[in-house]
């Protein structure tokens, strides 16, 4: 009899936890699917001042959303790093998620100085005529 209810035991435990597992996968995916729209819609914005302004968006699963984007120079000309930062509906927490950020490099030649892209590629040029001669030795 008290094997019978340690199994009971430990199967109900098991089953709790894949409940569990299973409604935090969900949570994640439909966040996951909210911030490809957002960065969708941040991709799509060429000129600098709008992306830097950041906007308000309506989310399928989070409700309103509210974004803003830094972004950072490179030692390669034209490619920023870009930290994208959502602040979600503060009503929407039961969701688990109240803001979120990611990182990645964004090629951008609309956002560039003119001038420092000269100088990046002349260093960039610089760079690899000295990895070529090195290799060569």
């Amino acid at each position: 009899m008290a094997l019978f209810f340690v199994a009971v035991t430990y199967f109900s435990m098991a089953y709790l936890n894949t409940l569990m597992a299973v409604e935090s996968t969900q949570v994640n995916q439909s966040l996951e699917q909210d911030m490809a729209a957002i960065r969708r819609q941040v991709l799509l914005l060429g000129d600098i001042e709008e992306v830097e302004e950041g906007g308000d968006v309506v989310t399928g699963e989070h409700g309103l959303a509210r974004w803003s984007v830094e972004y950072e120079y490179t030692e390669v000309a034209d490619l920023f790093l870009v930290t994208l930062t959502v602040e979600l509906d503060p009503e929407d927490e039961e969701k688990g998620v109240t803001e979120a950020t990611e990182q990645f490099y964004l090629t951008r030649p609309s956002w560039s100085e003119p001038l420092e892209r000269d100088e990046l590629r002349a260093r960039t040029k610089e760079r690899l005529v000295e990895r070529q001669l090195s290799s060569e030795r």
